[in-house]
């Protein structure tokens, strides 16, 4: 869980760092819990190239495969998880949770 937090604050932060790449699309209304903490917030603003590490770091983290993010797509929320479907090298696809404490949770949809 700290390291976790650690990669999340990192990835955080490094949004900070400019770089010109184009922001995440704001999702829909229905997407999105009617509080979210500061950790789900700094995720939801981070680059797309950011918040395909978080999300490769957290498969990763999970013990499962993944060299790369190949689509990243934000889903519906549930209950105070934001949700992101994540396929990785093309063949494997996840759902990954981020709870508001910034825990992920990766649910594998093999």
């Amino acid at each position: 869980m700290r390291t976790m937090m650690a990669i999340l604050t990192g990835a955080a932060l490094l949004a900070g760092c400019g770089g010109g790449s184009e922001p995440a699309p704001a999702p829909a209304a229905s997407q999105t819990p009617l509080v979210l903490s500061d950790t789900q917030k700094r995720i939801v603003d981070l680059p797309k190239r950011l918040q395909d590490g978080v999300m490769l770091r957290a498969i990763r983290d999970a013990g499962l495969e993944c060299q790369t993010v190949t689509e990243l797509t934000r889903v519906e929320t549930r209950a105070d998880r934001i949700r992101w479907r994540v396929v990785c090298d093309n063949t494997e696809p996840y759902v990954v949770e981020i709870t508001p404490e910034g825990t992920a949770q990766i649910r594998s949809r093999t």
